[in-house]
């Protein structure tokens, strides 16, 4: 089979998106929690602007990317989510064991600059692979993920057991 024919046939995750509702959904998270930190992290790079005079540009394409790079880094390492993140109940995770020091920086390296960012996710969704993962994450073997929420196992069970218990 030609190299051509097994490209044009790939699944990217731009094409799963289609018919994986929860794919989308998962997405649209990632991307309101990402705005969330963008915003948090903008405001506090203009912060800085009171102490140290900077151009609006420098600010927007270098000052806030610094700023979101390593506040997504700490935040990585110690709880696995941003604010942004902890919001809509997803979180950053390696696929084997914990999310190392090297994992937090590598996938947050593209935070530097926005529009870098977005590139990698449009390359993580247009080509083959886990359809979770920026194009950055592929690279150091992570991703993120929704939150299994134990509060609403721990009711669904008791709801079950109430109604074994009615049975006569």
């Amino acid at each position: 089979m030609c190299i051509l024919c097994i490209i044009l046939h790939m699944q990217t995750g731009f094409d799963i998106m289609e018919y994986d509702s929860s794919l989308r959904r998962l997405w649209g998270k990632r991307i309101a929690a990402d705005f969330i930190d963008f915003v948090i992290t903008f405001i506090i790079a203009f912060a800085f602007t009171f102490f140290f005079p900077m151009n609006p540009i420098f600010l927007l394409f270098v000052a806030q990317g610094i700023v979101w790079y390593l506040y997504s880094v700490i935040f990585d390492l110690a709880w696995g989510k941003t604010p942004g993140k902890f919001i809509f109940g997803i979180k950053a995770v390696a696929f084997i064991g914990d999310l190392t020091p090297l994992q937090a920086f590598v996938r947050n390296l593209t935070k530097l600059n926005w529009i870098i960012y977005i590139s990698d996710i449009i390359a993580g969704l247009s080509t083959e692979g886990d359809p979770r993962q920026r194009f950055s994450e592929r690279v150091v073997n992570s991703l993120v993920i929704a939150e299994i929420r134990e509060e609403k196992k721990i009711k669904s069970f008791k709801i079950e057991e109430k109604e074994e218990l009615e049975l006569p």
